[in-house]
């Protein structure tokens, strides 16, 4: 466990998941998305997160970032 806590990669993959959850926090906030949008971002988003965090790299929480602005851009 603390080899995950000391990792550079661990730590970006969950950033990025932050940053993920806040775009979905602020589609969902700003009524630009309605329930299954915002499902399917979290869906995409929260296992690529946790993905990228056990393998301690960072694409997967990469590809779940892109997935949910790609959402969200796909709603404009």
């Amino acid at each position: 466990m603390t080899t995950l806590l000391r990792n550079r990669n661990v730590w970006l993959s969950i950033v990025l998941g932050l940053l993920g959850a806040t775009r979905v926090w602020s589609m969902a906030g700003g009524g630009v998305a309605e329930l299954p949008h915002i499902a399917a971002a979290l869906t995409v988003l929260i296992p690529a997160v946790i993905f990228g965090v056990m393998m301690q790299r960072v694409w997967p929480a990469v590809v779940g970032l892109l997935i949910v602005v790609g959402i969200e851009l796909s709603l404009l």
